[in-house]
């Protein structure tokens, strides 16, 4: 299977640079290393795209979820041949209120 093309919103890119930010405040290899990772998940998605689950009270019934090492929350959808990354929340955020 071909690789998607990985489309990553501003808003996404806001909070990779939030998580990134809170992180740094202890420690920038760790911060880097998360950064990393999560990119490394969203270049893995694009491989994968099914392996996200679609979430019962998002509006957007097009939207999956992948939960990335039981503390990120990715919210992204498939529209042809592209993965739009919309979000990429933490586990303390409320998913439906950012999404709905």
């Amino acid at each position: 299977m071909n690789n998607m093309e990985l489309i990553i919103t501003a808003e996404a890119y806001n909070d990779i640079n939030s998580i990134s930010d809170y992180i740094l405040k202890d420690n920038i290899q760790i911060s880097k290393s998360v950064v990393d990772e999560l990119f490394n998940t969203l270049y893995t998605l694009t491989e994968f795209p099914n392996i996200g689950k679609y979430k019962y009270g998002i509006k957007d019934n097009s939207v999956k979820i992948f939960i990335h090492k039981k503390q990120y929350l990715i919210a992204y959808k498939i529209v042809g041949n592209s993965l739009i990354v919309l979000r990429i929340l933490t586990n303390y955020q409320d998913i439906f209120a950012v999404l709905n």
